[in-house]
């Protein structure tokens, strides 16, 4: 059985997380190409993005699980579970190598290289958010 508070932190990390990918998508990596002390500049985004985003993306991958678990493994909310091990699998597997190119300085070819490699994040995360909402306007548990 999946708990209306299970429900909830689920749909608010998904659209927690889905409006800050927008937003880092359109506004933040982009803005990449503008930054006068880059490599300062993204030691800061680094360290301070890691903090908003880490524990939020631990806090979906958790819940995300255990619903789930306690939905039987129903189609219906494994769907959303692959969509955020395949959020995962983006993130640690391109985004942070990326990052890590640009930590050396500002780097034209990785900032376009990290924004187009966000692409599939930020629809995920929208995708996510979506689903997760019919679930819940539609409660099939």
């Amino acid at each position: 059985m999946i708990s209306i508070e299970l429900w909830l932190i689920t749909l608010a990390t998904s659209w927690f997380l889905c409006g800050l990918i927008w937003v880092v998508q359109l506004v933040h990596y982009p803005a990449f190409r503008f930054v006068a002390d880059f490599p300062a500049f993204h030691r800061h985004h680094t360290a301070s993005i890691g903090v908003v985003v880490g524990p939020l993306m631990i806090v979906e991958l958790l819940a995300a699980s255990l619903v789930v678990y306690r939905s039987g493994l129903a189609w219906t909310w494994l769907i959303p579970w692959l969509a955020v091990v395949a959020i995962w699998g983006q993130t640690f597997l391109v985004a942070v190598p990326l990052h890590r190119s640009l930590s050396g300085g500002r780097d034209e070819e990785a900032i376009d290289k990290l924004i187009l490699a966000n692409w599939p994040r930020t629809v995920l995360w929208t995708f996510k958010a979506l689903w997760v909402s019919g679930l819940f306007v539609l409660r099939p548990y």
